[in-house]
């Protein structure tokens, strides 16, 4: 492979140091920032290019290659092959047996077993981590994993796995497990983005592995089953759209789109309803009031706005200068009988937020001071200067 010749020789890994240099380090969090960049990518990719690195995963795996590879638009294309076909035991998936051959391989490169045996996985998902791997670890898995494993992977996995569950009236027996076992792999390449990124790293900066292939594979898809006659590869999505905290977000339309058609909508992170993104002004009382995730009353409230309160039929009990306390009714089966609110206006600009308060609470003063986690006593806000 060629992939050493241009890097910086201080950059070089070596199999006998035991952390990373300040300049390893920091390429270490750069290729880890790269590495999201392309995992995330909605850009078309060369399929043949990515088939070429499958088979040749395959064959470093010692594996027979497929047959057969099918591309699918949308990880519920992928679900619905894999419970149709997996009854047949050809349909067995071979990632485990791929994934621990190749760290086998790994184990035996010539670089020597002292910097492999540190690096080795007991199992996918099992890491023994030296000192340098430790390093390498703090460096730039921990960034993939925030970015591709916390803020996509999860999302998309809970959202495949909810729509099938709501179009499936039996959730037991096999076919239910042929559909579970589709569900996890259908957005797979997101969940194994932080381990391969990790292993490549090695690859680049102390030598090839035998990881190579499935690592530079993964970053072309998005989801995959791999069984030994025939392989099903998830195209990228078309749109996948983030704020600037990298998490799931989009005030337009859907956050996560795939070529089917197939996606779901997200605000900053937090999944919600359609109408919540697309028409924000017909929310109601009942739609907060209705709704049971804390997170997504969160995201129904802000977009509700400035008409949150009226719309909730609430009054205002006290105010003070950074703040209104109101009080809202809520219905006769819910066991608090009333909610109390306190309007706060951001130090930055100009929007209002509510936030609820405990019930207990009098007075504007002590909501806004609770809302900074203080008492009633100890908050004594400066008093303002008239201009």
């Amino acid at each position: 492979m060629t992939q050493h010749m241009d890097i910086d020789p201080a950059l070089h890994l070596h199999p006998s140091q035991l952390e990373l240099t300040p300049a390893q380090a920091a390429e270490a969090t750069r290729f880890a920032q790269e590495r999201v960049v392309s995992q995330l990518s909605t850009e078309p990719v060369e399929e043949s290019e990515a088939e070429r690195l499958l088979l040749q995963a395959y064959i470093v795996a010692h594996l027979q290659p497929p047959t057969r590879i099918l591309w699918v638009d949308g990880p519920l294309q992928l679900v619905q092959v894999v419970a149709q076909h997996m009854r047949e035991r050809a349909w067995a998936n071979v990632w485990d047996n791929m994934w621990a051959s190749c760290v086998r391989e790994c184990q035996k490169s010539t670089t020597g077993e002292r910097a492999w045996t540190s690096l080795a996985e007991r199992s996918p998902g099992e890491t023994r981590l030296g000192s340098l791997g430790q390093s390498v670890n703090e460096s730039m898995r921990a960034i993939v994993e925030q970015s591709v494993w916390t803020n996509v992977w999860f999302s998309m996995y809970r959202s495949v796995r909810e729509h099938v569950q709501e179009h499936m009236g039996d959730r037991k027996g096999r076919l239910w497990a042929r559909v579970r076992a589709g569900v996890l792999f259908s957005v797979r390449a997101y969940e194994d983005a932080r381990m391969l990124a990790y292993y490549r790293f090695f690859d680049v900066y102390l030598a090839p592995n035998a990881l190579h292939a499935l690592a530079c594979f993964n970053e072309l898809v998005s989801g995959y089953w791999l069984a030994s006659n025939d392989a099903v590869i998830v195209r990228r999505p078309r749109v996948l759209a983030r704020d600037a905290d990298g998490r799931l977000h989009s005030a337009t339309g859907k956050c996560v789109e795939y070529h089917d058609g197939w996606g779901f909508y997200a605000w900053h992170g937090v999944r919600v309803p359609e109408r919540v993104i697309h028409a924000p002004e017909t929310l109601t009382r009942e739609d907060f009031l209705g709704e049971k995730d804390v997170e997504v009353r969160r995201v129904i409230q802000e977009r509700m706005g400035d008409r949150f309160v009226t719309a909730l039929g609430g009054h205002a009990i006290d105010t003070e200068p950074r703040g209104t306390l109101y009080e809202v009714y809520l219905p006769e089966d819910d066991p608090e009988g009333v909610a109390r609110y306190v309007q706060l206006q951001e130090a930055s600009t100009a929007r209002q937020n509510f936030l609820r308060v405990p019930p207990t609470i009098q007075t504007a003063a002590e909501a806004v001071a609770w809302s900074v986690r203080l008492t009633g006593e100890a908050y004594r806000p400066a008093r303002k200067t008239r201009m």
